[in-house]
């Protein structure tokens, strides 16, 4: 006859876990044989997103929409981004370039005098 052997789970940080069941989120964490009590174990994980005032990064803020692309700047880098189709050959595409090119440039310059001034 097979007896059914209750089975605990020891949870670390209890009210952390309990506050999301009772909100019906999902907990993920790591089932574990604990090396000290050796009783089965659930720690759950420390993610960012879960936490209340989690540090989120900026998204790039739009400079200039430009008629083949866009140039952005985030924190640390400014972002020209060009898209033209092969269709358009080698020619008008490096001149495509270099109008766009120069545009960033007068862009980043008026955005700089306008801080300044």
């Amino acid at each position: 006859m097979n007896r059914m052997r209750k089975k605990f789970i020891n949870i670390l940080n209890v009210i952390e876990v309990m506050n999301r069941l009772e909100k019906g989120l999902t907990v993920e964490g790591a089932l574990f044989i604990d090396s000290d009590t050796h009783q089965l174990s659930f720690k759950p994980y420390h993610k960012a997103k879960y936490q209340p005032g989690y540090y989120k990064r900026p998204k790039p803020k739009l400079i200039k929409k430009l008629p083949w692309g866009w140039l952005k700047q985030s924190v640390r880098n400014n972002i020209l981004h060009l898209s033209v189709p092969i269709d358009l050959g080698t020619a008008h595409t490096m001149n495509i370039f270099k109008q766009s090119a120069s545009e960033a440039n007068n862009a980043l310059i008026d955005m700089e005098l306008k801080e300044f001034c």
